[in-house]
């Protein structure tokens, strides 16, 4: 049996497991059987808390999509974490300095269930013209590619909230999957910015905290201090700190209970 806890962000939910104490070993059967929302747990992904491989690290974290393949990071999944972390003993409350596939990161608490966490600053993805052409040819010349340890399509739109964005997705499909790119259409509306987001692997998700700051990074840098970007699940915070961004949001947690390996 293998014990896990229940969280969300936003309404991004995820099942975390441990393998500091047993060693734990997934595979792509076992994490599609269990994300399954009928016959199993049910999430967007499954979280991995493991040892460092670097001594200046407290914790590797990986992420799983319901499909079975991986992330490479996960910015509502690393809050969820973190807590997680906390409220079971495994690191004391403080700063946490974490390792993931692609980017690592240090997670803060903030107050009682919000948690910060310090990041780089997105980076313009680069696709060769052909695809750069396809993508254009679908959505017109109102988009930008952005990197941020997932990849990511962000699209402004007039408005989000009637878009098909399955079949926005799927008129993508080959593009999107081939550079592990999730897609995002967004709304601006004065202070307010509106954001939905289809997730490889996963599907449209209530909130997605790496495509949030994909889009929150493009207005920080038109001189303002901070900003919230909203979503289905709720908002997320962005604001600088020094030469990174800082995003805060809240953690929930659901249950606990096991599974059958």
């Amino acid at each position: 049996m293998i014990n896990f806890e229940k969280w969300h962000g936003n309404g991004n939910d995820f099942a975390i497991i441990n393998s500091i104490e047993n060693k734990i070993k997934l595979n792509k059967s076992f994490i599609r059987k269990t994300a399954d929302r009928n016959k199993g747990i049910g999430f967007d992904q499954l979280i991995h808390i493991g040892l460092p491989t670097k001594h200046d690290y407290d914790f590797f974290i990986r992420f799983y999509n319901s499909d079975g393949s991986e992330a490479g990071m996960c910015l509502n999944g690393i809050r969820c974490a973190a807590k997680y972390i906390w409220n079971n003993n495994l690191f004391p409350l403080g700063q946490i300095e974490i390792q993931t596939r692609r980017k690592n990161l240090k997670c803060s608490p903030k107050n009682k269930n919000n948690v910060s966490v310090l990041i780089d600053s997105p980076i313009e993805m680069q696709t060769p013209d052909l695809e750069h052409n396809t993508i254009k040819k679908v959505l017109g010349d109102d988009f930008f590619l952005s990197h941020t340890g997932n990849n990511h399509l962000c699209v402004k739109k007039k408005s989000i909230d009637r878009v098909n964005l399955e079949e926005l997705y799927k008129n993508l499909e080959n593009v999107l999957k081939k550079y592990e790119c999730n897609l995002s259409i967004f709304k601006k509306n004065k202070g307010l910015i509106q954001i939905r987001t289809y997730e490889n692997g996963t599907g449209e998700t209530l909130s997605c905290g790496s495509a949030a700051l994909c889009v929150a990074a493009k207005f920080l840098a038109d001189n303002k201090n901070s900003l919230k970007i909203s979503s289905i699940g709720g908002e997320l915070e962005f604001s600088f700190h020094e030469d990174v961004i800082l995003m805060s949001g809240p953690t929930n947690f659901i249950y606990k209970g096991n599974v059958n390996e």
